[in-house]
């Protein structure tokens, strides 16, 4: 199956630099490709939901097409299973469900899901960006890159909307063995069956970390496949020494939340917080000189995260984390009576390292 990133290239809608550009971002923000692509403007939604139909050979939506049929459709599963595995609603034809995802399910974990629903199932191909914004219209929830500017090219063509292969007529209710199904508003979530199809999805639980020597960490983040793992790897060797320690994101003047454990725990909604690097001293003198910093310069903003993270007190240390010589992220974590500075520092380059091995990799396997 061909990649997104060569039939976009193929259909001349996306430059080789400008999907450099992207899977850079992709790799240091955790953002799906296409995802990207919309929100730094390379490309329109329209545009890429016709490229994912070539790639995955089904029926296929935009944003705009997702909004207008999704949003009549909430009730049929629960909200959410619907946020968690990023399958929505969009119509039934006969017997058959038809599900927007931006996942590719394997026809097995198809399978399940239909024993777990009775009901057959169709999937229809949308973009993650498309998922991200109907989730942000409907239930709130801020979708992950909007923090990406649009600094590419605007596309001023006016491309006629995406056909819908196979979808018709989605927009009227869906009716089930006669039953109309209302609104979001008019139903009680049952949590009982939203477990019992998560089962089927087999969800990460969150665990206590455990500590790694530097060696096994190194290793370990020469095994990265994602950023996350990068991060995972930084927070467990941590809890050799350090009670409390982030990772933070710093992209156009903005600190964004990675990130974070607090006494063996993971901090739930880290990837939330962000605020302005001017409102946050200790991160910005690291950010600025490229070089470790120990400091306990309180701002609001810097007490507002340090309740989030359940700090107990005393100087941070704050270690640099680089991409082809630039700062792109901070790791904060306990002052320099908790934590040996040499080792951190050495870390935070091996995770620089990887850093940069999974930008090229990504770059590779688009080609």
């Amino acid at each position: 199956m061909a990649r997104l990133g060569e039939i976009l290239l193929s259909e001349k809608v996306l430059t080789s630099k400008e999907l450099d550009s992207a899977l850079e971002n992709q790799v240091l923000h955790g953002v799906k490709l296409g995802t990207c692509l919309v929100e730094m403007g390379y490309v329109t939604d329209d545009e890429l939901a016709r490229c994912l139909g070539k790639k995955t050979g089904q029926a296929f939506l935009s944003k705009d097409q997702l909004l207008a049929v999704g949003s009549q459709n909430l009730s049929v599963i629960s909200p959410v299973v619907m946020k968690k595995h990023r399958l929505i609603p969009v119509g039934i034809n006969g017997g058959t469900l038809r599900f927007a995802t931006d996942h590719e399910y394997s026809q097995k974990k198809q399978s399940e899901i239909e024993t777990s629903l009775g009901r057959k199932i169709e999937l229809v191909a949308v973009s993650g960006y498309a998922i991200d914004f109907f989730l942000e219209e409907m239930f709130g929830i801020e979708r992950p890159g909007r923090f990406l500017p649009k600094y590419g090219r605007k596309n001023t063509q006016n491309d006629v909307p995406a056909v819908v292969e196979k979808v018709h007529e989605q927009a009227a209710p869906v009716v089930i063995d006669g039953i109309e199904w209302k609104t979001l508003d008019g139903i009680m979530q049952d949590e009982k069956s939203a477990r019992g199809c998560d089962d089927i999805f087999n969800p990460i639980v969150d665990r206590d970390v455990e500590p790694l020597s530097l060696s096994a960490a190194a290793e370990h983040l020469s095994d990265a496949t994602s950023r996350d793992d990068v991060a995972k790897t930084v927070l467990e060797f941590l809890t050799n020494s350090s009670g409390t320690a982030a990772l933070v994101i710093i992209k156009n003047g903005i600190v964004y939340g990675w990130k974070a454990y607090s006494h063996r725990k993971m901090i739930q909604n880290f990837e939330a917080f962000s605020t302005p690097i001017e409102t946050f001293p200790d991160v910005r003198q690291c950010f600025r000189t490229k070089m470790p910093f120990f400091g306990n310069m309180m701002t609001a903003e810097t007490d507002k995260l340090l309740q989030m993270l359940n700090y107990t007190g005393g100087p941070l240390a704050c270690f640099p984390i680089f991409l082809r010589q630039r700062v792109i992220a901070v790791l904060l974590c306990d002052g320099p009576d908790k934590i040996n500075p040499l080792e951190v520092s050495a870390l935070c380059l091996k995770a620089s390292y990887a850093l940069e091995i999974l930008i090229l990799r990504s770059k590779l396997l688009s080609s």
